[in-house]
């Protein structure tokens, strides 16, 4: 499981010059690095921790009272694409709001650079909602750099209380499939893996919901449904939500949802999702039905499928998972 750490001035610069030594083609002038190493220990600090092992470090100064700056990131080799940097960086826009930050800003090399990897760091951030603003390249700089900007008064969409809202990682396979098989759900670790491969495809997108650091539920959304009418119209669909019983009725389900629903609304003006027409000891489907109608869901008039197929008057089905009725929901997407 991973840990977000506020560190000590020594551990963070220890970290600072681990990860350096460790990622060459990103740090690849001593002097520079070494004017980084020393600058972490007047930040504050957070690493990401696996084990007893640190693994990711990001800094974090407030050049301003209202505005809160990304000194120094850097994620150890080994655990890049694994979806640690997005954890920490959660956790420092969290933090620079509640000390009083109403932007967070961070430099970086600009795209006209065309360096591979600073291409990478690029839209990194841009995923995290960071706009550029401009490029300028400082004196004694060989390399034009961007400056980027996001404003955190809309950070808190995908949160309340004590409910953090993330992407899947590989570190959280083990945990969700034992949670579910503690209540007897056939959630198994394989049917994860192949949801965060199909993620790194850019096929889905997974959404875990943690309670206090807790597993509580998550939400898959796929670009291109199984369901040939929903195909037929590029409407991504809601594949699965699930919310583990002890954390019901606390509002996770909805967090998930507006943030499934968010991310459909860059590329549709439409969201959809098959619900299934049983209840049972846990509720079944009874629920659900409740909250997407309440959240503006309709059923999309084609009627029930099963298997994705459309049923036929008369015939016999078995009434599981696969017999569901098509809801679809117009989503609001801002203008530009």
């Amino acid at each position: 499981m991973i840990k977000i750490e506020t560190i000590t001035l020594d551990l963070a610069e220890a970290l600072c010059r681990k990860i350096t030594a460790d990622l060459p083609e990103y740090f690849g002038l001593p002097e520079v690095n070494e004017h980084y190493a020393v600058g972490v220990r007047s930040r504050i600090n957070l690493a990401a921790c696996i084990g007893d092992e640190y693994v990711g470090l990001i800094s974090i100064d407030f050049p301003y009272p209202e505005n809160a700056n990304i000194y120094w990131m850097g994620i150890l080799r080994e655990h890049h694409r694994t979806g640690i940097g997005k954890i920490l960086s959660d956790e420092a826009l969290k933090q620079a709001k509640n000390r009083g930050a109403k932007t967070i800003s961070v430099e970086t090399l600009s795209p006209e650079e065309a360096d591979e990897n600073y291409l990478k760091t690029y839209h990194f951030y841009k995923s995290l909602g960071f706009a550029p603003l401009f490029n300028l390249k400082p004196q004694g700089y060989e390399w034009n750099m961007v400056y980027m900007l996001k404003s955190l008064d809309d950070l808190c969409e995908n949160r309340t209380n004590d409910v953090l809202i993330r992407s899947l990682i590989r570190e959280d396979i083990v945990a969700i499939s034992e949670a579910f098989n503690q209540i007897g759900w056939n959630k198994p670790a394989p049917l994860f893996e192949r949801y965060l491969k199909e993620q790194e495809l850019g096929a889905l997108i997974v959404w875990m919901a943690h309670f206090k650091g807790e597993f509580a539920g998550y939400i898959t959304l796929k670009w291109q449904s199984g369901y040939p009418s929903f195909k037929e119209q590029n409407i991504p669909e809601i594949m699965d939500l699930n919310v583990l019983p002890s954390f019901r009725k606390m509002g996770i389900g909805s967090l998930l949802l507006d943030a499934a629903e968010k991310e459909a609304a860059t590329r549709s003006d439409t969201i959809g999702i098959g619900v299934g027409l049983y209840t049972g000891e846990d509720g079944g489907y009874g629920a659900a039905q409740r909250l997407y109608v309440k959240r503006g869901y309709i059923p999309d008039g084609k009627g029930i499928t099963y298997n994705y197929e459309p049923t036929i008057p008369g015939n016999s089905y078995t009434l599981d998972d696969d017999l569901v009725l098509w809801f679809t929901k117009k989503l609001k997407q801002e203008i530009a």
